[in-house]
């Protein structure tokens, strides 16, 4: 039994190793879990005025992520940046990000939607620029994203992160979230491709963590399996049939032909 000693500790490291696999995956699972189900909560809710959520002090909540909001007010134009590397469908291109400030004096940036790189650049072929008259927008809540360790041209920003924003503007937000537009008096705006509706799809991290305990089931298995066999050949209960030399040499006629 002591030789197998070695092979008992590998698979119990093994085993763990799994089980901590498993548990990540199931970990991933709940959070998108929650992320869908926040999703299917706030999506379709009807829009509210953003002076409504603003007066609570809850525009800021994760709670409100994805809700619908309405606000009158104008775009900052010529603070207007560039968002990198944003695909869509399968193609590489920009998200255009305005700061947008409210009659009630509430600024915010506002994803307008999304532009294709140009044929001949790294930068869209054409940019449309929004009004800087009186509009009233519709708009989703997101939550600002992760500052990412890249460089940007000028008028560009690696990510919608709204402390570095705020630095490459030089605008002030009022909230630590952005929006994303739906329409601007009721229409989409012209020149921009909306961006795609959010995923509310699983995933296989159950589907993952399942293999990863199936994993270290077939390994316990397979050295119980080996341990058992070894003992009953000691014990004389097993005896392996070994082979004739009339078997040798046919395998090998056999090789030789194949050779041929």
């Amino acid at each position: 039994m002591k030789k197998w000693l070695n092979w008992v500790a590998l698979v119990v490291v093994f085993s763990v190793a799994c089980g901590f696999l498993a548990n990540w995956q199931l970990d991933r699972r709940e959070t998108k879990l929650a992320s869908i189900g926040l999703i299917t909560a706030n999506y379709n809710q009807a829009p509210v005025p953003i002076s409504d959520l603003v007066g609570s002090n809850s525009f800021n909540s994760k709670a409100n992520l994805w809700r619908s909001v309405s606000m009158t007010g104008n775009y900052l134009v010529k603070s207007e940046l560039l968002v990198r590397n944003r695909p869509n469908n399968g193609q590489p291109g920009f998200e255009q990000l305005v700061p947008f400030r409210s009659d009630l004096g509430l600024t915010v940036f506002v994803s307008r939607g999304w532009l294709p790189t140009g044929q001949k650049q790294d930068s869209p072929d054409r940019v449309p620029i929004p009004t800087s008259e009186s509009v009233t927008i519709t708009a989703r809540i997101l939550a600002g994203e992760q500052v990412l360790d890249r460089s940007a041209p000028t008028g560009q920003i690696a990510s919608i992160n709204v402390d570095l924003a705020q630095k490459i503007s030089g605008v002030k937000s009022s909230a630590r979230v952005y929006l994303r537009l739906i329409n601007e008096n009721g229409s989409k705006p012209t020149g921009l491709t909306p961006m795609p509706v959010p995923s509310v799809e699983e995933g296989n991290n159950l589907s993952y963590a399942v293999q990863w305990v199936v994993f270290a089931l077939m390994a316990a298995f397979a050295l119980i399996w080996r341990i058992r066999r070894d003992a009953a050949i000691e014990a004389g209960t097993l005896k392996i049939r070994q082979k004739r030399q009339s078997d040798l040499d046919a395998d090998a006629e056999d090789d030789i032909t194949k050779v041929k």
